[in-house]
């Protein structure tokens, strides 16, 4: 192999001699050399002989070629690293879209994994948290966590209240409750998109300055509405890093995937919330009372707790109905499910037994520190109900001067512990009887051998 190479070589040289001697005497270059030497003599400062002029004329060509070659060297070495780059970089570009497509997998993978794990919940509250959770986690990155609040519409008044935060609480913000004509809800409102703060949150009205410091890196804000069928059901108030909107553009697609599963747990947390409540008044229905009744019945049984049942009814409300309208009935019916849901505790719960009756349980609650034989804790939370309608409705003309009629149970245990849901409603119904029976507007509580009032 070797040998053929240098052959091919001592080939290629005899051959550009043979070119050489046959373009020389083909072209007369001598004479042309001649004739140019004769005239580059008459412009030189100084005299050559033709013999020097050659070789300085040979040097110059030698030096032009080896020019050319450089050059062409260069050329073909620059070429070669732009398509080396060219090369890098579209390996690179390919390397990163993989790794974007890997990130936008494993993200998407965590989406469809919260999202079926927030659809299996029908606890609003549960719900709830998992939504402001999810969103901190999806939008937070390594220089901040994403600071949320969930904020919902109460579709009576249209109002916009706050629900619930994650890494804050509503004393971040100016008030707890906005109208749909306030900024930035009424943009999100009119544009059903996301807004997007164009500038850091110093100069974001409806937050507090004082508490600005608890937000750390995450200084810019965004507002997502939730929404279900052009509805908008909440938004979502998003205080994040900035490196979060410069990707939140080429991750648009991702993003509304998890805001659309989102409204989705949202929605379901709300509908679970309307299936258990009464629509008219806003207390937990009656199935749902029920329920949640036989629950903690066995919650009593199981840490040997008293509970206590109050049956409430309105006194003479028949007549609001027919002398001023079913209309102004409902609104009666609200104003005093308000009045209950204040006079409770948060573990207490208020249900609509029917009609103009309520009916209240107070899980942890019986007889109290006092002497046997009265109901100190329950008939207290009734006297306060009791007094709550009188107060709100004493001086109103006829038939809008409202009373209630309370009556009381309580199951001790384990005295009681054979007592079930039913015979708990039967006796709180005998004593609201009772009350009802003997002057309206007061408190009948069974006691174990007795029953008695307590006179308003």
């Amino acid at each position: 192999m070797r040998f053929l190479k240098g052959l091919f070589w001592v080939l290629l040289a005899v051959a550009i001699v043979a070119i050489a001697v046959y373009l020389t005497g083909e072209l007369a270059l001598s004479d042309r050399l001649t004739n140019f030497y004769l005239l580059v003599q008459a412009w030189l400062p100084l005299t050559l002989a033709f013999d020097q002029f050659l070789v300085a004329l040979t040097v110059a060509c030698v030096l032009l070629v080896l020019l050319i070659l450089l050059g062409c060297t260069g050329l073909v070495l620059a070429i070669s690293a732009s398509r080396q780059q060219q090369v890098n970089a579209a390996l690179a570009a390919r390397q990163e879209t993989d790794r974007v497509t890997e990130h936008h997998r494993r993200q998407y993978e965590h989406l469809r994994t919260m999202a079926q794990a927030l659809t299996k919940q029908l606890d609003k509250r549960v719900l709830v948290q998992g939504i402001i959770e999810a969103a901190s986690r999806m939008t937070s990155v390594l220089q901040a966590n994403t600071v949320v609040s969930l904020w919902l519409v109460h579709f009576e008044t249209d109002a916009i209240r706050f629900e619930r935060g994650f890494y804050c609480d509503e004393a971040l913000f100016a008030q707890t409750e906005f109208q749909p004509t306030d900024q930035p809800f009424s943009q999100v409102i009119s544009t059903q998109q996301p807004w997007i703060a164009e500038t850091g949150i110093d100069g974001l009205a409806f937050l507090r300055r004082e508490k600005l410091q608890q937000l750390g890196g995450a200084t810019r804000a965004m507002m997502v509405p939730l929404i279900i069928e052009n509805a908008i059901l909440g938004y979502l108030m998003l205080f994040c890093h900035p490196e979060v909107l410069k990707s939140y553009e080429a991750q648009q697609a991702f993003y509304g995937a998890l805001w659309s599963e989102l409204s989705l747990a949202l929605a379901i947390a709300v509908q679970g919330e309307v299936a258990i409540l009464d629509r008219l008044t806003g207390v937990h229905n009656r199935e749902y009372f029920m329920k949640r009744l036989i629950q903690e019945l066995e919650r009593a049984n199981r840490y040997r707790l008293p509970l206590s049942l109050l049956m409430i009814d309105i006194d003479n409300f028949k007549l609001v109905n027919d002398m001023l309208g079913h209309p102004q009935g409902d609104a009666v019916l609200k104003i005093i499910s308000k009045l209950l849901k204040k006079s409770v505790r948060v573990i207490d719960l208020v249900g609509r037994y029917g009609g103009e009756e309520f009916v209240v349980m107070l899980p942890e609650t019986g007889f109290g520190e006092e002497a046997a034989g009265r109901a100190g804790g329950a008939a207290h939370v009734a006297e306060r109900i009791r007094q709550a309608v009188d107060d709100e409705f004493r001086g109103l003309q006829k038939p809008l001067n409202l009373t209630v009629s309370v009556g009381v149970v309580c199951r001790r245990f384990p005295e009681d512990r054979e007592h079930d849901y039913q015979e708990l409603i039967r006796l709180a119904d005998e004593q609201l009887y009772k009350a009802k029976t003997t002057g309206k507007n007061k408190v009948c509580i069974h006691l174990p051998d007795s029953a008695q009032p307590v006179p308003g």
